[in-house]
């Protein structure tokens, strides 16, 4: 089922988004859809320019309308990336990250190999 448009602002919006929707917006920027996602809002902002270039010359009101409106659409082209992006960045930040795990030196690989002998020898000692 389709989510109607959206025309108004909506309680609770403004606030921090659930980690559960910075890593829903993760998939879908990471996913094969972002860039026809783009697409369509670059259509948009060009379908604004495109308003503005057919606008009669001399109805200089309308003429500053469309050009802010065409500004404004680049704008927040540009912002909504910036800010899908930085929701991403904030979701990545909070994963526990593992500790790294340390390579065990040749000797320690040897004594696992004296107690388990299908471990892997250090490289020096393979014959």
């Amino acid at each position: 089922m389709t989510e109607a448009i959206r025309t108004e602002r909506r309680f609770g919006v403004t606030s921090q988004l659930l980690p559960q929707q910075r890593r829903n917006l993760m998939t879908v920027r990471n996913g094969p859809e972002w860039p026809d996602v783009l697409d369509v809002m670059e259509m948009v902002c060009i379908e604004m320019e495109s308003k503005l270039i057919n606008t009669d010359a001399e109805q200089e009101l309308e003429v500053l309308a469309n050009h802010k409106m065409a500004k404004a659409a680049w704008q927040i082209f540009i912002h909504l990336q910036d800010k899908i992006d930085s929701e991403i960045s904030l979701y990545l930040a909070s994963i526990t990250r593992q500790p790294p795990v340390p390579t065990m030196t040749d000797h320690e690989r040897l004594v696992e190999n004296i107690l388990d002998p299908t471990r892997p020898l250090p490289s020096e000692l393979e014959y």
